[in-house]
């Protein structure tokens, strides 16, 4: 098996887990939300509080994998760009850490108020979606233009992570709520995108011949 295709596989792996991590997260985390009181709900359910944290702490260290995965691959397109998808899933991973260490803080006995708790949590994972949609706009079209996968997966990427990042922003500035009917509406389509890629990446890995083809010009 050669380089190239063991990053993509890893690539495509790490897709799998990130997307599986935080949807388990959101899943798991809701019954906490709903509760009358949130501390003792999470005192109640203390184990399964930590697995909520540790699914969000797993989600962030496969985000920064899949740059790093992909890295070399990319790099023999535009390194520039290569460094900028690694730094912004970097600094993604980091946010993750950011609303992880905020529910974490549930834990605390110092903690009081669970709503301060959640908000850090909440502002965290917005930021964190933030820097997802904008590494997305770097990604995909570095994977249409060296034809790296199909084009369609490509614009469909790029047009979720579009999508996505207006969620962001209507959120911000107070539009729409996060986990909202049009929130989920306009997050989709880069989700499931996210799926497609890591599929493709595992069975069909990328084609280098536009790579190829444009390093043997130079």
């Amino acid at each position: 098996m050669t380089g190239c295709r063991i990053c993509t596989i890893t690539g495509g792996c790490l897709f799998i887990i990130a997307t599986a991590a935080t949807m388990l997260s959101h899943i798991l985390i809701e019954p906490f939300l709903l509760a009358p009181d949130i501390l003792s709900q999470v005192a109640e359910n203390r184990n399964l509080f930590l697995v909520t944290v540790l699914l969000e702490i797993i989600n962030s260290l496969a985000s920064a994998g899949i740059a790093i995965a992909l890295f070399p691959i990319l790099r023999c397109c535009l390194e520039g760009l290569a460094v900028a998808y690694l730094g912004l899933r970097v600094i993604e991973a980091g946010l993750g850490f950011v609303a992880a260490i905020g529910l974490l803080l549930l834990l605390s006995p110092v903690v009081t108020n669970s709503d301060i708790a959640f908000a850090g949590h909440d502002w965290a994972f917005l930021l964190l979606l933030l820097v997802f949609s904008l590494s997305t706009l770097v990604l995909y079209p570095l994977l249409f233009i060296f034809r790296l996968v199909p084009a369609w997966l490509s614009i469909w990427g790029f047009i979720g992570g579009v999508l996505l990042l207006a969620s962001v922003m209507l959120v911000l500035f107070g539009q729409i709520k996060i986990g909202s009917t049009t929130d989920t509406l306009l997050s989709l389509p880069i989700w499931i995108n996210e799926m497609a890629l890591a599929l493709w990446l595992i069975i069909r890995g990328v084609d280098l011949s536009a790579v190829q083809s444009k390093n043997g010009r130079n």
